[in-house]
């Protein structure tokens, strides 16, 4: 290899190595979008987008992977994704809370992902049982026309050892804040 080429090649060297050693989330800009599916849009009854709740019935929030390479998220069935996804909600009195998961124990944990492609999603499906989200907004009683409040989810991962090892995207993003009716609880 002659002398002049020899600090190009190594400077490809360098840039090779550091894109191998950057966490998945540097790699991927721009962050992907959240964006929460309500069961139901605004009517006559209700001007705002609805969610309607009970033991069984589930809304979805949406993430979509807007960079231009794949994105691996951990899968929601282990500790290592079962936590990412949270929510905050604003009462018209002035509360907020913030609804996270309720601690659990696992018969099997391990790091597993999923790819997202580029433009590709991933859907959560929600539910707001008591049983798995601590401060459930099913304790509040819902008046005649339904609770009105603004809701935002959030989706957040550390960076940690596994993340690194798996190239998990970590970061937190949330979705826009919007105004939302809840019936049946």
């Amino acid at each position: 290899m002659s002398r002049a080429r020899f600090p190009n090649y190594l400077l490809f060297c360098a840039l090779l190595i550091l894109v191998e050693v950057l966490p998945a989330s540097a790699q991927t800009l721009p962050l992907p979008t959240l964006q929460i599916i309500p069961t139901e849009y605004s009517s006559r009854i209700s001007p705002d987008a609805a969610i309607v709740f009970d033991y069984t019935t589930h809304f979805h929030v949406l993430l979509t992977n807007t960079s231009t390479a794949p994105i691996n998220l951990f899968e929601e069935w282990n500790s290592f994704g079962y936590y990412g996804l949270s929510f905050e909600i604003k009462y018209p009195d002035g509360r907020t809370v913030h609804l996270v998961k309720k601690p659990r124990g696992w018969d099997k944990n391990f790091p597993s992902t999923v790819t997202i492609e580029p433009g590709g999603f991933y859907v959560f499906n929600v539910t707001f049982e008591p049983g798995i989200w601590e401060n459930s907004i099913l304790n509040e009683k819902a008046g005649e026309h339904g609770t009105r409040c603004r809701m935002q989810a959030i989706y957040s991962i550390e960076s940690d050892k596994y993340a690194r090892e798996e190239r998990v995207w970590t970061g937190t993003i949330k979705s826009v804040e919007r105004a939302y009716t809840f019936w049946g609880f």
